[in-house]
């Protein structure tokens, strides 16, 4: 009796401006759908009452209904899961239609591409463990997926592309390593042969880009822990199976995940880098190796009810205050903390044009820890929302509404 009058009494002088009460676990539960002061609403696909850590979002319409559904691998749970979108009159509820895969231990990261040229997307999970889609009838079986296992350590960021230039596409892991498809069984992990890149020892974003405009894709990193941010230049063909020349950009260490896109609308991609500030690249030439302007802005002041610092962690660019052609920098925090947008004025080569403004999502302070954002127009209304997971607040997998064509 003591110990809940006690309970009661912190939670009635506990000061939370938003709630006015103490926070409980299943909080969330009170705002999701809820509409914020800017329009915004934080919709959750899945919760996550177990803390089984949803931790990679990928989106396809892989049942070939005109809608997007989503694959999720969970790294504490070990598993994934494909889950069909149900469709515009049911959107804003949680996905309760879904295929679970069979256990592959814990998984940080994961990816999608066509990794046996059949026209169909496949999964890889945690760098290693690929599973070839059987095809659209299918495809509601797990069973169904042949799993083909190329190694069992974590290796962040699987990424499928062409990596040799001969159609057929590949799989980098870890940003230290591909393996390149071959040309006949495909399903067979023997016939995929590895080859070294360089090292990398905490990947946080891997982007296959030309990026010094000679014809071949180079690998753009964001690397957390060794080298900063960096890219693989491409070293031709006759040499593709070497390890590849390294090319720093920025060598501070630290940075979460990083993003490719056109920020000022002058025709060249720019980076834009989630770190204790925001860093900026604007790029300053059109060809060879790339040249930039670095900007670094200051994260912005949270409401009253965040109790911690905020940590930038996802980015994404996108059009968000209708001042076509300048779109805006989203950034997700990575704990408890309201998500935000950077827009600038002037050619904003100079961080005192840079402007931040708080997106007013209902209870930031829930969200314990978010991840990348993903840009994907879920609801099918002709603008991007922005989707992640949260791991640690129950939210689980979630996406934050675009107000735009409401």
């Amino acid at each position: 009796m003591f110990r809940l009058l006690v309970v009661s009494l912190f939670c009635a002088f506990m000061v939370i401006p938003q709630m006015g009460r103490c926070e409980d676990a299943n909080d969330w539960k009170q705002f999701a759908g809820v509409q914020g002061p800017s329009g915004w609403r934080v919709n959750v696909i899945q919760p996550d009452p177990k803390n089984h850590g949803p931790d990679g979002f990928n989106h396809h319409d892989w049942d070939g209904d005109g809608d997007l559904d989503v694959f999720v691998n969970f790294e504490e749970g070990g598993y994934s899961r494909l889950y069909s979108n149900p469709g515009k009159v049911k959107i804003r509820q949680p996905w309760v239609d879904y295929v679970e895969f069979p256990p592959h231990g814990k998984c940080e990261d994961s990816g999608i591409g066509d990794l046996d040229d059949d026209g169909d997307i496949d999964y890889v999970a945690n760098g290693g463990h690929v599973y070839f889609n059987p095809g659209k009838q299918k495809l509601k079986d797990s069973q169904n997926w042949v799993q083909m296992t190329l190694f069992e350590n974590e290796a962040r960021n699987p990424v499928v592309g062409d990596i040799d230039g001969d159609g057929l596409d590949d799989l980098i892991v870890g940003a230290n390593a591909w393996y390149k498809q071959p040309a006949n069984n495909k399903q067979d992990a023997a016939a995929w042969k590895r080859y070294e890149l360089g090292e990398a020892k905490w990947s946080m974003s891997c982007i296959l880009h030309d990026i010094d405009g000679d014809g071949d894709k180079d690998i753009l990193v964001q690397e957390r822990k060794k080298q900063g941010t960096f890219y693989y230049e491409n070293p031709g063909v006759e040499k593709i199976t070497d390890r590849w020349p390294v090319k720093i950009i920025d060598p501070e260490i630290g940075g979460m995940f990083m993003v490719l896109g056109d920020v000022n609308d002058d025709g060249r991609l720019d980076l834009v880098k989630a770190a204790d500030k925001i860093c900026i690249f604007l790029r300053t030439n059109n060809l060879g190796p790339p040249i930039y302007k670095k900007i670094e802005v200051d994260c912005p002041d949270q409401p009253a009810g965040v109790r911690v610092k905020a940590k930038p962690k996802g980015v994404a660019i996108l059009e968000l205050n209708n001042d076509r052609p300048h779109r805006e920098i989203v950034i997700i925090p990575e704990y408890e903390a309201q998500l935000w947008y950077l827009s600038f004025t002037g050619d904003g080569m100079s961080p005192e044009n840079w402007t931040s403004t708080l997106m007013d999502m209902p209870y930031p302070e829930s969200r314990k820890k978010m991840d990348n954002a993903f840009l994907v127009d879920l609801d099918g209304d002709g603008d991007l929302d922005i989707a992640t997971t949260e791991e640690n607040g129950g939210w689980g997998i979630i996406w934050f509404e675009n107000p735009a064509n409401h």
